[in-house]
């Protein structure tokens, strides 16, 4: 995890701006939120933590986040000052056992092999209480696949996993699998800009077809037996 704080201390004063801060971000940022928002359907969870939160982009949704980046924890708390923040570790949380009724984690499952991800859904599983949903995203091993863009080890954010992958993980640590969508499906960064949000309801469409497992990212929510 080491790796991972270093990169973004280095990033955390201008990561909004150079991820989010442009039409294809934009666009990455309002399929994930909205489809957030479907999963949590009605539902209105009353603990809630953001795990690997960053700067805090989706923080609005929590009452807690932690993150590893001491950097981007101080983002995060400029930007929600009344949340609550912690610097942690995902394989080792400073909560009580069923602390929280959901869990979400975005953009953060890229940089972990299968090992790792074990050990986060093994900390999630205690932390959160009975019946309670892990909701995150990761890069689509069939996409990569079929785009050829699979890269090195050394590469950032280089790892992917495909559906079957994900669910014999969780059905190793007492998880289901409870929904499933995709995130970006349109190589939208080939689209001229002033065409791209025009694309936002097409894409979500095809992200949630029978095609879902090839959009770019797979966005997933398990619960808790």
């Amino acid at each position: 995890m080491e790796n991972i704080e270093t990169y973004y201390n280095a990033l955390a004063p201008d990561y909004d701006q150079s991820r989010f801060g442009n039409s294809y971000g934009q666009f990455i940022h309002t399929q994930e939120r909205k489809a957030f928002a479907r999963i949590l359907d009605k539902s209105q969870p009353k603990s809630v933590l953001d795990l690997a939160c960053g700067t805090g982009r989706m923080l609005d949704f929590a009452q807690t986040g932690c993150d590893l980046s001491p950097q981007m924890l101080a983002e995060a708390q400029k930007k929600h000052p009344s949340k609550t923040l912690v610097l942690a570790d995902a394989t080792y949380l400073p909560f009580a056992d069923g602390a929280f009724d959901l869990i979400f984690s975005m953009h953060f499952f890229m940089h972990l092999d299968g090992g790792k991800i074990a050990a986060v859904l093994a900390e999630a599983n205690r932390v959160l209480c009975s019946g309670g949903r892990f909701v995150f995203d990761f890069p689509s091993e069939k996409r990569r696949r079929l785009t050829g863009g699979h890269h090195g080890q050394n590469w950032h954010g280089s790892n992917a996993f495909s559906l079957a992958g994900l669910s014999k993980l969780a059905s190793e640590g007492d998880w289901r699998i409870l929904k499933f969508e995709g995130i970006l499906f349109i190589p939208i960064h080939r689209v001229p800009t002033f065409l791209r949000p025009h694309l936002l309801r097409f894409d979500t469409f095809l992200c949630r077809s029978f095609l879902k497992e090839y959009a770019s990212y797979c966005f997933v929510c398990l619960q808790k037996k």
